[in-house]
Parts: C-alpha cells; structure tokens; sequence
C-alpha cells in the first residue's frame, strides 16, 4: 500500500490551527480538543488522536484506541478543512 504524502508542515499546520481556532492552550501553542472539533463536523475522534500523535504529545502509537491506519491521510483532511 502506498504512503499518503503530507501537504503541510507541523510548523504552517500549527500555524494554520491557532488561526482557525483561536486557541494556543494546549503542549506548545496547540489547541485544545473543544476547539480543535468546533472548526468542522467533519473532523473525527481519529482525526484528533492522528494530530495529537503528529504532535508528539505521545509517540507510542499504543496510547491511542482510535488511531487511523493512514495517520497522514487524517492530517491531510485536517489541512484540507483548515487552509
């Protein structure tokens, strides 16, 4: 299977985040869940852990019950709805 490509980089997706939302509260200047959902029904439970992955805020990828198979797929949407 082939590897999504990302469309971003951490640094313009957090950028690009703190704009839509407002909200710089949580690990570094990223936002909080509550404000992460209030950008679009579209995002998902697994959309927020692929981005609290990508984040770093745990890189054990077994802390997650609801992590995508394409984390970059996920993050992709993200990008898509917040650009």
């Amino acid at each position: 299977m082939k590897k999504t490509k990302r469309k971003f980089n951490k640094a313009d997706l957090k950028k690009a985040l703190k704009a839509k939302t407002g909200c710089t509260i949580q690990y570094t200047g990223w936002p909080c869940g509550t404000c992460f959902f209030d950008i679009s029904k579209k995002l998902k439970n697994e959309d927020w852990q692929a981005l609290l992955y990508y984040r770093g805020d745990d890189r054990n990828k077994e802390y997650y019950n609801n992590l995508p198979k394409d984390i970059n797929k996920s993050l992709n949407k993200i990008w898509e709805i917040i650009k």
